[in-house]
């Protein structure tokens, strides 16, 4: 009867430390794939004058189109290529 007893203690103490285990093991692979990925800032500058703002913008095809207003000079709409962070073309508007 005592050994008995001593098995069902080992069972239930193998069973507590499987479920801790799995436990420890659910939350590291939570913390882990919660992680923020850091950031860091980017500029771009459209060498546009001072004044200028972007009035409108739409994606196509990959390529950013802005419509500038203002800034001394007439309204444009320049292309910008994401990717390659570069100015692909400017359109003017009379």
């Amino acid at each position: 009867m005592e050994k008995l007893k001593i098995v069902k203690i080992i069972v239930c103490l193998l069973t507590f430390l499987l479920v801790l285990g799995t436990l420890a093991l659910l939350g590291t692979i939570y913390k882990k794939t919660r992680k923020n990925i850091p950031t860091h800032e980017i500029n771009y500058t459209l060498s546009q004058p001072k004044g200028s703002e972007i009035s409108q913008y739409s994606i196509h095809n990959g390529q950013l189109y802005m419509l500038i207003k203002h800034g001394g000079l007439s309204d444009r709409i320049i292309i910008y290529n994401p990717e390659q962070a570069t100015v692909t073309g400017t359109i003017q508007l009379n």
